[in-house]
Parts: C-alpha cells; sequence; structure tokens
C-alpha cells in the first residue's frame, strides 16, 4: 500500500511541473539524463522539448537512446482547420512563417473577445460564432540505426492552443484518426507500436470553496495504448478519442497533443540500396463516427476512408535512403 501511495504521490508532482517553462521542466524531469542525452535528443533526433518531456513520461527515451547510429529523416508540416459556421471544415497547409503568425494573431483576436465579454459588451467568448481557426502540426519521422539496422516510423500532432485562458469546447472535438503507412519496400511490425494522447482539461474538481461554489481548475490527462485499432497490410492506427465536454459546465481542453510509433522492417531480407518512405495521416472528424472496418491504408502509405465527406485528411511524409 506504500509502495502504490509513493507511485501516486510521484504522478501527482509530475503532472504538476508538466505544463511549466520548458527549462524548468526539462531540469525537473531529467535527472537520469545526462546534458549529452538532452543534446542528442534535440540535435540528432529532432525532438522538441514538450515531446521530450513526454516521451521521458511515457518511458520512450531509451528506444531513441539505445541506437548507436541514428539516421534520422524529420519532416515537420503546418494547417490551418477553417469551421464555417455552416460546420464545414476546410483545411490549408501553411508555411511554418504562416503557421506563427496566424496563430498569433487567432490568439489576440480570441482573447479580446473573451475582455470583451468579460466586460458585457458581447455575450459570448467567441468559440461558436463566426468562422473559427484551429492550427495543428504534424511531424513525421523515419529513424534507422546503421549498426544494428533497427528502424522505426514515428508520427506526432500538436493542437495550437486558441488563447492563453481557454481552449477547445466539446463542440470543437470529436474522435479522430492518427496513422502511419509505409512504402511497398517495407512493412511494419505487429506488436511493436505505441501511442499516446495528453492534454490539459478544465472542469470541475470536485470541490467547493467556502461560498459553496464549485472549484474549476486546469489539469493534466493522458491515455496510452499498446495495440493499433487497425493493422493494415500498409500502415496502422490508433483511435483519438478525446474525454467527454460539457459546454453547460463550462468544460475545456487544450495542449492537445498526440504521439504514435512502431518499429519498421524491409521488406526484402535488409535494408540498403532503396529509398523508404513513411506518410502519417490525421483524420479530423465532424461527427461521432464508427470508423472500424471504414479505414484502410492500403501499400504505399495511402489512405481510404468510407466516409470521406465527414473527414479532413492531413498527410505528412518523410523519407530516406538508406546505403547498401
Amino acid at each position: 500500500m506504500l509502495k502504490k501511495a509513493k507511485l501516486a504521490m510521484s504522478a501527482v508532482l509530475l503532472t504538476s511541473i508538466f505544463y511549466m517553462n520548458p527549462t524548468i521542466i526539462l531540469a525537473k524531469s531529467n535527472d537520469n539524463l545526462s546534458q549529452e542525452e538532452m543534446n542528442r535528443l534535440k540535435e540528432v533526433f529532432k525532438f522538441s522539448d514538450q515531446h521530450i518531456e513526454d516521451l521521458i513520461e511515457d518511458g520512450f527515451v531509451q528506444d531513441y537512446l539505445s541506437m548507436q547510429k541514428p539516421v534520422v529523416s524529420k519532416k515537420e508540416e503546418y494547417f490551418e482547420l477553417t469551421t464555417e459556421a455552416s460546420g464545414e471544415v476546410a483545411v490549408e497547409e501553411l508555411t511554418k512563417k504562416e503557421f506563427d503568425r496566424k496563430v498569433t494573431e487567432n490568439q489576440e483576436a480570441i482573447e479580446k473577445k473573451e475582455k470583451d465579454a468579460e466586460s458585457g459588451f458581447i455575450s459570448t467568448r467567441g468559440h461558436d460564432v463566426e468562422d473559427s481557426h484551429d492550427y495543428i502540426t504534424l511531424e513525421t519521422w523515419f529513424i534507422y540505426d546503421e549498426v544494428d539496422w533497427d528502424a522505426k516510423a514515428s508520427a506526432r500532432f500538436e493542437f495550437a492552443d486558441n488563447s492563453s485562458n481557454y481552449g477547445f469546447t466539446a463542440a470543437k472535438l470529436y474522435d479522430d484518426i492518427l496513422a502511419i503507412g509505409v512504402s511497398e519496400n517495407a512493412r511494419l511490425m505487429p506488436g511493436t507500436e505505441d501511442f499516446s494522447l495528453k492534454y490539459r482539461l478544465y472542469g470541475f474538481n470536485g470541490e467547493y470553496d467556502k461560498y459553496g461554489d464549485p472549484i474549476n481548475e486546469w489539469y493534466s490527462d493522458s491515455k496510452t495504448d499498446s495495440k493499433a485499432d487497425l493493422r493494415d497490410e500498409g500502415g496502422y492506427s490508433f483511435e483519438v478519442s478525446f474525454p467527454s465536454l460539457n459546454n453547460n459546465k463550462r468544460q475545456y481542453i487544450k495542449n492537445i497533443r498526440g504521439y504514435m510509433k512502431v518499429d519498421v522492417e524491409p521488406e526484402g531480407t535488409s535494408w540498403g540500396g532503396e529509398r523508404y518512405d513513411v506518410f502519417s495521416h490525421y483524420l479530423h472528424t465532424q461527427y461521432k463516427i464508427h470508423w472500424s472496418g471504414s479505414l484502410s491504408i492500403p501499400l504505399g502509405g495511402s489512405i481510404a476512408f468510407e466516409y470521406e465527406d465527414d473527414v479532413q485528411k492531413i498527410t505528412g511524409h518523410t523519407s530516406e535512403r538508406i546505403r547498401d
């Protein structure tokens, strides 16, 4: 019982520092990692501070640090999701510069609406009127160890926060899909896949203040899975199941990011002499749907979805030629 209590306390302490300044986060959570290892994760594997912190929490860091001579191919892509008043959603790919500018402008506009609402100028916080804009980064990796010939494919998405105070409401979130596909000269290895979804929730914490009013606050939460919801001939996918939110109780979610990885092996007897491709796919749905059986990832990394009209599909891609 004492051991369980200590583990629970450790989890609470980790959660409490999880969303502080990245420099503080890394300083407090990487006691077992040297500065050289931290630099390697950033410079060789091209992981961000937030990604490294997530990998530390999930216990995936050593999967990468154990590689002796990694060859790393990474592509980072940026998208804007515009939801019109009619409910239609359009997707536009952006450059990094455009992405940063639009995220900043969107945050400033929403924060102004929030201040106006608090001052009584308008009666809404601005999340569900006019067109709304959400921004997502999609990262794709192919990593190959030249010494032991192990290879990994991974994908990561991260939504930019709508504002400093509020995030997504229940009206904006449904069950999405994160998938990885590979080219025909490679295949994913069943049983090696992992998935992690992380976010912060705002809502009733189960306690009341001295006046009897419910206390609402932000807290961290996550979901993990080690078995893909779909293993197809050309790729694997996980369902991104967001927690239920109640608009009437002013519940919000933000800092949303998800990550999946899976080992890769060559279609032939050995690696070398060819270019190998990894495709990441993020499917953003407008409706609650049961997608089991309707999703497929044919050889070559493409993706097919039965309810194409209800889905905004974002695709990333990276490749690497492995020497003989």
